[in-house]
């Protein structure tokens, strides 16, 4: 059986509408590039109609995604406004369902009564950690029964769920992020975003890194962790859909990133840290010879095995003694495989 090809996101951002707390780690403004208000309905409909002008494959499902704020803590002609507009280009086919991302404790029966049949599929929940302490510190102003709870309004009502978490927090050990992990696993969502906490400007968090009170996880230690929960998720049948922000040449030109794990390329970091242990664990099974190896991939995954500037391809001809190392395609092997030819 195929598996089904991820939806084309048609992205729409409303920087901090709705949210009644400010977290120590958020500018939701310099991550979206957006103003703080919501966009007008004009703006909301060049942006979907620029969006679905780009060319894409036609199998591949479209959706209209709210980000960057409270979706159901927004006033209630707020949310039918929006549904109300993106709801066009579902009733035209041109788009197969709307997603948004909320706050847990927004996740009522009452809320979720007002939005029913206005074309929602997916509701993702900014969890970020399911240790109480450490929402507390961050400024969350919920805690992780609210999430438990959301969960399960969502599942009730037969919604697409997905999940939110963070690693790097403050107060937060990678321990407590692997045991945050297991929670959310335990829930059963269908999917789940990683985002390593970054240092971002005009944030609390900028202003506690620089009088010493925060210090952010290094770039290796980041990927080495979400590298680690993302197996778990997956060992659980549950899709990882992002890791890292979103980048963007605007957003690293912003000035923004006062510090902290932001790589524009993260999920491809954590990729590829996958496939290196991958070939790490094959070449241990051989007997290498200093000389020439070769190992074979899955083709839509040779850029992981290769490493970012082939600093994997290195590492292994460094680790096992190897002069000469050649990978090869084979679209035959499963996608998470690395083999050894001859």
């Amino acid at each position: 059986m195929a598996t089904p090809k991820r939806p084309y996101i048609v992205p729409v951002f409303i920087p901090h509408a709705g949210c009644p707390h400010r977290c120590a780690f958020c500018n939701q403004t310099a991550i979206t590039l957006s103003a703080m208000s919501l966009p007008s309905v004009q703006r909301i409909r060049e942006r979907i109609d620029r969006h679905l002008a780009y060319p894409r494959d036609p199998d591949r499902p479209v959706e209209i995604a709210f980000f960057g704020g409270n979706f159901l803590g927004l006033d209630p002609p707020a949310i039918g406004s929006l549904l109300s507009e993106a709801g066009r280009y579902v009733e035209t086919g041109k788009v197969g369902a709307i997603r948004f991302s909320t706050r847990p404790e927004t996740v009522t029966a009452r809320r979720l009564d007002r939005i029913h049949g206005l074309g929602v599929g997916t509701i993702e929940i900014g969890a970020q950690s399911m240790n109480d302490q450490v929402l507390a510190a961050a400024g969350r102003g919920h805690t992780a029964d609210h999430t438990r709870k959301a969960v399960a309004h969502l599942k009730q009502r037969g919604y697409e769920t997905g999940l939110q978490m963070m690693v790097g927090l403050p107060g937060q050990s990678p321990e407590d992020a692997m045991d945050t992990g297991r929670q959310l696993a335990a829930l059963e969502p269908d999917l789940v975003r990683i985002y390593p906490t970054v240092v971002l400007r005009g944030s609390r968090l900028a202003h506690w890194y620089a009088t010493g009170r925060y210090r952010p996880m290094s770039l290796a230690d980041s990927v080495s962790l979400v590298k680690s929960l993302y197996t778990m998720f997956c060992d659980h049948g549950i899709a990882v859909t992002r890791m890292g922000l979103q980048g963007s040449e605007a957003f690293e030109a912003s000035g923004d990133i006062v510090c902290g794990p932001y790589h524009p390329a993260f999920g491809h970091l954590v990729h590829a840290e996958r496939f290196l242990d991958m070939a790490v664990k094959t070449l241990e099974g051989h007997d290498i010879q200093a000389g020439a190896v070769t190992l074979a991939v899955n083709p839509r995954n040779l850029s992981r095995l290769r490493g970012q500037n082939n600093a994997n391809v290195r590492q292994l001809k460094e680790r096992f003694g190897i002069d000469r190392l050649t990978i090869k395609t084979n679209p035959s092997l499963p996608a998470d495989l690395v083999s050894v030819v001859g």
